[in-house]
């Protein structure tokens, strides 16, 4: 099997109490993944925040869109990595669907 090479790249800075902050949050913006010539913006939310987050945008524009949202147990560097690891594995379908 061919194991596809990408990158996952945080925003800068983070440090382990950045890290407590997101994941009790529940939710990150600005991480780049990059493979074979693609590269993506995605934000990652828990299943908790998420909809708490289209809830505020729809009472305060009127409808919520997007399409660059990865949902997670938890928004955590390892949940997100392994996440990442997954989509890989199925060839970033999952993201070029978003954007095709």
């Amino acid at each position: 099997m061919f194991e596809l090479e990408y990158e996952v790249i945080f925003p800068d800075g983070l440090d382990e109490f950045d890290w407590s902050e997101i994941e009790d949050k529940g939710w990150i913006d600005d991480v780049r993944i990059s493979w074979s010539g693609n590269s993506f913006a995605v934000s990652f939310f828990d299943e908790i925040r998420l909809p708490q987050a289209v809830a505020i945008d729809v009472e305060r524009l009127g409808y919520f869109s997007a399409r660059n949202i990865v949902v997670v147990r938890r928004v955590a560097r390892d949940e997100i990595n392994r996440t990442v690891s997954i989509m890989a594995d199925r060839g970033f379908a999952d993201l070029l669907s978003f954007f095709n």
